[in-house]
C-alpha cells in the first residue's frame, strides 16, 4: 500500500471512529434518559399505589361506619315508631279534649239556661 492509501484508510478509520464515538455518546445519553424516565415512572407507580391503598383504607373505614350507622338506625326504628304512635295518640287525645271542652261549655250554658228558666218560673209563681 502506498502512503496515500494508508492516509485515506487512516482518515476513513478516524471518521468511522468519530461516528462510533458519536453513536456511543448518543446511546449513553439515551440510556441515561431512559433510566431517568424509568425512575420517574417507578416513583409515579409507587405514588399511585400509595394513593390507591389510602383510598382502599378510607373506603373500608367508610364501609364500617355505614354498617354501624345502619345498625344504629335499625336499633332506633322501634323507638321512633313508638314515638310516632304516641304523637298520633296525643293528637287524638288533644282533639277529644277540645271536643269535650266545647261540649262541657255547651252543657254548662244549657244547664245555666235551664236553671235560670226554672228559677224564673218558680220565682214568678
Amino acid at each position: 500500500m502506498s502512503g496515500d492509501d494508508t492516509a485515506s484508510v487512516n482518515a476513513a478509520l478516524l471518521q468511522m471512529a468519530a461516528k462510533i464515538g458519536g453513536l456511543e455518546s448518543t446511546v449513553s445519553t439515551l440510556l441515561q434518559t431512559w433510566q431517568r424516565m424509568e425512575e420517574k415512572a417507578s416513583d409515579g407507580r409507587k405514588d399511585l399505589h400509595q394513593k390507591v391503598d389510602a383510598l382502599r383504607a378510607e373506603m373500608t373505614t367508610m364501609g364500617a361506619q355505614l354498617a354501624m350507622a345502619t345498625k344504629d338506625i335499625a336499633d332506633m326504628k322501634p323507638t321512633v315508631q313508638a314515638v310516632q304512635t304516641v304523637q298520633v295518640q296525643a293528637t287524638g287525645v288533644r282533639n277529644a279534649s277540645r271536643w269535650l271542652y266545647w261540649v262541657a261549655v255547651g252543657l254548662s250554658g244549657g244547664v245555666g239556661l235551664v236553671v235560670t228558666n226554672f228559677v224564673d218560673i218558680h220565682v214568678k209563681h
